[in-house]
Order: structure tokens, then C-alpha cells, then sequence
């Protein structure tokens, strides 16, 4: 899905966006999406993960040594993230979706 900078877009872009992911058919029901991501977002970790992303793009190392916490534990904690549509990973860089952005405007 080709997208500006999500720290760049309105509130009305960051729903046109989640329009779009429901219409790709990436989240087949709805219903277990909500209730994934209510389970991700009940672990601290997962919610200063997506509050350090905030402002930039880090890589999996910095979050590492900023959680003080191996890569490993932490592929975990991002896979989590991931599936929720939260984050997205490319090479070692871990960003925020435009969902991932809603949530830490709108509910962090």
C-alpha cells in the first residue's frame, strides 16, 4: 500500500488509509483483529515500542538497547505488532503504520 510519511497525515488520512486495509481484504474478520490488537496493546512493551516510533524510525537494534532487552524477545514484541498492521519492518527498520499512528494519537 504506497503512503507518505504517517507523521505527515490528517486524522482523515489516517481512516482513508484503514478504509483501504479493510478493503484489500488483509483482515479477514474484524472481529478477531480487535480483539488481537486490545491483546497486544495489554503488554507495556508493545506500548513504548509504538510510543518510541512516535517521531522516527528506529532500527531493531536501537529499540533493543533502548528496552535494554535481546533482539530476540524483541522479534517477538514486534512480530506482535506486525500482524496487528501497528508496524511495519523493512531490512532492520521498524516504522509505524498509519494504524499504528491512530493509535498512539487517539488512544495512548
Amino acid at each position: 500500500m504506497e503512503r507518505k510519511n504517517c507523521r505527515e497525515m490528517s486524522d482523515e488520512d489516517l481512516k482513508a488509509w484503514k478504509r483501504k486495509l479493510d478493503e484489500s481484504g488483509s483482515v479477514k474478520d474484524p472481529t478477531e483483529a480487535h480483539r488481537k490488537a486490545l491483546r497486544a496493546m495489554q503488554n507495556p512493551i508493545r506500548r513504548e515500542i509504538l510510543t518510541m516510533l512516535k517521531e522516527k524510525t528506529l532500527t531493531i537494534q536501537e529499540i533493543a538497547t533502548l528496552l535494554k532487552m535481546d533482539e530476540k524477545t524483541l522479534s517477538f514484541h514486534l512480530q506482535f505488532l506486525k500482524d496487528i498492521f501497528f508496524i511495519t519492518v523493512k531490512g532492520n527498520a521498524v516504522d509505524l503504520t498509519p494504524l499504528g499512528l491512530a493509535y498512539i494519537r487517539n488512544v495512548k
